[in-house]
């Protein structure tokens, strides 16, 4: 059985989720966000040791924990290469420190997601099909993990709505392009954003008038 527990981290309440095969030892993070201390207890409580951080995307509020949980775990960092440059630059990564509990720490991403629109990944026993969806930012993807029927959406799709396209990076024609691409997927797989609540792909599609 696999379990997502999604974590809501920091002042921009970020979705971040511990994901894992029950029957396995190891586990991964999806976008860690400004909460070590709760994902560090999400990690003692599941009894598993986190051995792949994926990022969706190279905002502050989905990447701070990152370079913490990576020292003291040697987890190896996913990331798409269009947006490596945010894990070394606050700036680049739209940080705003007045909302912050974690300093910014710059980390490396030594497993980079392939540059392709799609893509392949096996991270814990776990096989998710990636989709380079760009226009929040340059970088952004969407993990589906199709034996969960799960989607990981972080900033390109929410339950009511889409990230934004106005930081630097961002590109309206773009973002548009991947939620057609995003739309499509499989109905039945549910979506996990990166910000508010889950909600299937059914329910979503049918709020934009797609079929």
């Amino acid at each position: 059985m696999i379990v997502i527990s999604p974590l809501v981290c920091g002042a921009y309440e970020e979705n971040a989720y511990l994901v894992y095969e029950e029957a396995r030892p190891d586990c991964l993070v999806v976008d860690p966000g400004d909460d070590l201390p709760a994902l560090e207890k999400a990690l003692r409580l599941s009894g598993k040791k986190l051995a792949d951080i994926l990022l969706t995307h190279g905002h502050f509020d989905h990447t701070l924990a990152a370079a913490p949980l990576k020292e003291k775990y040697g987890a190896r960092l996913h990331i798409h290469p269009l947006d490596t440059h945010m894990l070394f630059s606050p700036g680049a990564a739209v940080m705003n420190p007045a909302a912050c509990r974690l300093p910014f720490a710059p980390v490396s991403a030594d497993a980079p997601f392939p540059g392709e629109p799609e893509f392949t990944l096996s991270a814990c026993g776990l096989d998710f099909r990636g989709l380079h969806t760009p226009g929040h930012t340059p970088g952004g993807v969407c993990l589906i993990l199709p034996a969960a029927q799960a989607v990981f959406t972080g900033d390109t799709l929410f339950a009511h709505g889409y990230g934004r396209y106005d930081f630097p990076g961002g590109d309206l024609h773009l973002l548009m392009n991947s939620l057609r691409t995003v739309l499509q997927l499989p109905k039945e797989l549910t979506v996990y954003p990166g910000h508010g609540e889950a909600d299937s792909m059914r329910a979503i599609a049918e709020r934009w008038n797609i079929i």
